[in-house]
């Protein structure tokens, strides 16, 4: 089985590059640093190029066993992305990556990796943090695409060598144990002056909460009524 530090072709039927053990670790790559000028502008394409390539690697969805290398490359692109925007758009391919199918190698890592997608994707709200309007919608979209019932997997399921794709139900119920909803009430007072963003999380909250009485007592703990009103009596700026 593939792993992000071993970098081996994960499908059988998509012609996908093999990426030597020697080039990665990535989160080595991406948190090299350097003085020089000229050197950094080659290092900033460097990190870019393997950027590209693992979202090309991994096009059909990430291996459920990368989760805690694939958050590291998340936060480190996250910080990355504020100090230099070259970065935007290679993260945002990366993050739309998220909302295929995790892969497993067998039935029985759903249940063994249950709890390591539950602080994932408490880790992938938190994400939400970066003042970048780009990638906060890239992220409440690919949230919402992962729990789609038209969510699919890419490619036919005997066409993975060996692999299983995740079920959407499953996905749904590791995101309602997670800490995703308090993150995303929380968020409602970073984007207060966004409507488009707004609308994201509360479409996604709708989704989360939907016979859920546990994600709804998320919910009202963390004021959730309250926090969608805040803004209904403000003047209408369009008149």
């Amino acid at each position: 089985m593939a792993t992000l530090m071993q970098q081996q072709p994960t499908m059988r039927t998509t012609a996908l590059e093999t990426i030597p053990q020697k080039r990665f670790p990535l989160v080595h790559v991406l948190t090299s640093k350097t003085e020089s000028d000229e050197i950094k502008s080659h290092l900033i394409d460097r990190r870019i190029r393997l950027c590209q390539k693992l979202c090309r690697h991994y096009q059909n969805g990430f291996a459920v066993k990368d989760l805690h290398y694939l958050m590291k490359i998340f936060n480190i692109l996250g910080e990355l992305c504020q100090q230099q925007p070259n970065y935007i758009d290679v993260f945002i391919q990366i993050l739309q990556n998220s909302s295929k199918p995790f892969l497993l190698d067998k039935s029985t890592d759903g249940e063994i990796y249950s709890s390591a997608l539950v602080a994932f994707y408490s880790d992938f709200g938190y994400l939400l943090r970066i003042p970048i309007k780009r990638i906060q919608k890239c992220i409440l979209e690919t949230l919402l695409k992962s729990i789609q019932s038209s969510n699919k997997s890419p490619i036919p399921s005997n066409d993975y060598d060996s692999l299983k794709p995740t079920t959407v139900d499953y996905i749904h119920r590791i995101q309602r144990n997670s800490d995703l909803c308090e993150t995303l009430v929380k968020t409602l007072s970073l984007v207060e002056n966004d409507l488009s963003l707004r609308i994201l999380i509360i479409k996604l909250l709708q989704k989360l909460s939907s016979k859920s009485p546990e994600c709804i007592a998320k919910m009202l703990t963390h004021d959730c009524v309250n926090r969608l009103i805040s803004r209904i009596n403000d003047n209408d700026s369009s008149g």
